[in-house]
């Protein structure tokens, strides 16, 4: 088929109907790409003559087909094939770390946060009047220093009820018996943002028939608990005080913290 004067005028006649007008740089790529020489081609063993209806049907459908290709690609790349048009920016992606720091934020476990730099730290109680030496003995060593939490925990936020077992000779067990005996607090930790100063609950730590007893001595919130105490059995490695004798209103058990 020869692509002559006839045929151009008969296309652009055909596209010029359309509301959209095509470009002709698609125009002439798609006339460029059709046969110049030859006008029949083999089909099924049988030639076919390309009559002028015929070659203008066959070069409207390719110039559709062109052109459709040209508005879902975007036009011509800078190599000359489809594509985004040259000196188009590449998508951005995120950066991989700042998106795995950002899904690895979690808010801190309940009593391991701490409080902001300048903080007032819980504040130590010093009874009204001096308290009894209390029974038993001392904490050993290895207990002095451990933390528990309430066995189920209460939490506030990110702030817990830590217990925590302390020497005779830390502050909150001097203000209490002046050296005489090593004592517990249960304190919202860090007591930040809530429960500033708030005493909660403090009183003796002592080893009586190789339990674990607490006594609630001072409970500035909650007086109807003060003076009472709960016995603790020990595990073997000190991880967990299983309440053996436990008033209601004090905590029935403790973990490791």
């Amino acid at each position: 088929m020869t692509a002559d004067r006839e045929t151009v005028r008969a296309l652009r006649s055909l596209f010029e109907d359309d509301v959209t007008v095509l470009p002709d740089r698609v125009f002439d790529a798609v006339l460029g790409e059709l046969p110049v020489t030859r006008q029949e081609r083999p089909w099924l063993g049988r030639p076919v003559r390309l009559t002028p209806l015929r070659s203008l049907i066959v070069v409207a459908v390719a110039v559709i087909a062109f052109a459709f290709g040209f508005s879902l690609y975007g036009g011509f790349g800078s190599s000359g094939g489809f594509g985004p048009p040259a000196g188009s920016p590449s998508p951005s992606l995120s950066s991989p770390s700042a998106s795995a720091a950002a899904r690895h934020s979690p808010t801190p476990k309940p009593g391991t946060a701490t409080a902001p730099a300048g903080w007032p730290t819980p504040v130590v109680l010093t009874p009204a009047t001096p308290l009894p030496s209390p029974a038993g003995s001392a904490l050993p060593a290895d207990l002095i220093g451990r933390q528990y939490v309430t066995d189920p925990i209460h939490t506030d936020g990110i702030q817990a009820e830590v217990m925590t077992l302390r020497a005779a000779n830390d502050p909150h067990c001097m203000a209490m018996f002046g050296g005489r005996s090593t004592c517990f607090t249960i304190l919202w930790t860090p007591n930040f943002p809530n429960h500033v100063s708030d005493p909660a609950v403090r009183g003796p730590a002592r080893i009586v028939n190789g339990k674990l007893v607490l006594g609630w001595a001072l409970v500035p919130n909650d007086p109807n608990c003060e003076g009472q105490s709960a016995t603790y059995s020990i595990s073997a490695d000190g991880w967990t005080l299983d309440g053996v004798n436990v008033p209601d209103c004090l905590d029935p058990g403790y973990v490791r913290f």
